[in-house]
């Protein structure tokens, strides 16, 4: 019997089994474990700077705001890099039209809050919680003997969330914000002495929100859970393990930083509520395991839905998110730069932005590749 001829029948199977062990991944195994990959690991990258903020954002204010940057870096790449050059293959010419249709309807439903009113605080009673604020109004105040005043104002605001030392003057203030019965909104003029130039002290409750932080937070929350969902979508419509396992390594290597970008922009609007944050990261990273579980149930999408609806979604999407990075995030960091200590703050966020974005188009042009 030749031993070097095929092998045929039974015997020929077993030897292929043991010879051969089958290790191959099916595509359910694998659309689980992607499941299991982006649930988790993008909920851990977002509830991160929960627990690192709680500790060192008032310590480290530049290090706060140089993460914030760098998100917006991150934001600005997924939005121009990732998402509009997929988005003009399938529309073509018509790209950049939704693109700034996702554009504008943020920044319509961005008014219509701050017409509308929703986050304010009424009055001294407002529906905000948590330590107040004490903010520092340079405004020069002369006191004559007879205890006139007569002001000359230049104004410029810097927020303090300490106690306010005045040490030159022999002036010290240890009321914190919370002692102080002035209501939301409300100052006081503290100082002695003949001729004297004093801050103004502003106590506001600190726990309310305006509409601006509302809408940007819920406008970016939105935005990065229809893409987590229509990413998902792709994922979970895969017909083998090995492109599904491809697309999972795409994905996850930009989900965890946007997830941790997203972490970071919460904690940075002061929130004290650790259930709120969970619950936004919650929500961030249930949305690419609802996409990958519609996918799976969906054997054999239309032609309509692949090449009209999910490319306007992920245009709108897109559009959302080039509004809440370049009229939420930058401004509000460049708007801290008169209040820090670090002169060089501004380079050090421009570098930051730079950074991020850098980072995400490598990662995407990676994906592209792939």
């Amino acid at each position: 019997m030749d031993l070097t001829e095929p092998q045929h029948g039974p015997l020929a199977n077993v030897t292929s089994l043991l010879l051969e062990p089958d290790t191959s991944m099916s595509k359910n195994e694998a659309k689980l474990l992607a499941i299991l990959a982006l649930g988790l690991g993008s909920f851990v990258a977002g509830i991160l700077p929960l627990f690192c903020a709680q500790r060192n954002r008032e310590r480290f204010p530049s290090l706060i705001s140089f993460l914030l940057c760098f998100g917006a870096g991150v934001l600005l790449a997924t939005a121009l890099v990732h998402m509009l050059p997929e988005v003009r293959d399938a529309l073509k010419q018509y790209a950049e039209i939704v693109f700034c249709v996702g554009f504008f309807l943020i920044y319509t439903v961005d008014e219509l809050s701050h017409l509308c009113g929703v986050g304010h605080s009424h009055g001294g009673g407002g529906h905000g919680h948590g330590s107040d604020r004490i903010y520092v109004v340079g405004r020069r105040t002369s006191r004559d003997s007879t205890g006139g005043d007569a002001d000359s104002r230049s104004y410029g605001t810097s927020e303090e969330t300490k106690l306010l030392t005045k040490s030159e003057s022999g002036i010290q203030i240890h009321r914190r914000a919370s002692e102080c019965e002035t209501g939301a909104g409300s100052s006081q003029t503290l100082g002695m002495g003949s001729s004297e130039s004093i801050p103004r002290v502003m106590v506001a409750r600190g726990g309310a929100e305006s509409p601006e932080q509302v809408t940007g937070v819920f406008s970016l929350l939105l935005a990065l859970v229809v893409h987590s969902l229509l990413e998902g979508l792709a994922i979970g419509v895969q017909s083998t393990a090995p492109a599904v396992l491809l697309l999972l390594g795409a994905v996850s290597a930009h989900k965890y930083v946007v997830g941790f970008c997203l972490g970071v922009e919460i904690c940075s609007h002061g929130s004290r509520h650790k259930c709120s944050h969970v619950l936004q990261i919650l929500t961030f990273a249930i949305g690419s395991v609802a996409g990958i579980g519609v996918g799976m149930a969906l054997d054999d999408l239309g032609e309509t839905f692949n090449q009209l609806v999910i490319p306007i979604l992920q245009g709108v999407a897109g559009g959302t998110l080039l509004y809440v990075t370049v009229s939420e995030v930058l401004p509000r960091e460049r708007g801290k730069r008169a209040t820090m200590r670090f002169k060089q703050i501004g380079l050090l966020q421009l570098f930051a932005v730079i950074l991020g974005f850098t980072v995400m188009s490598i990662l995407s042009l990676i994906i592209s590749e792939h």
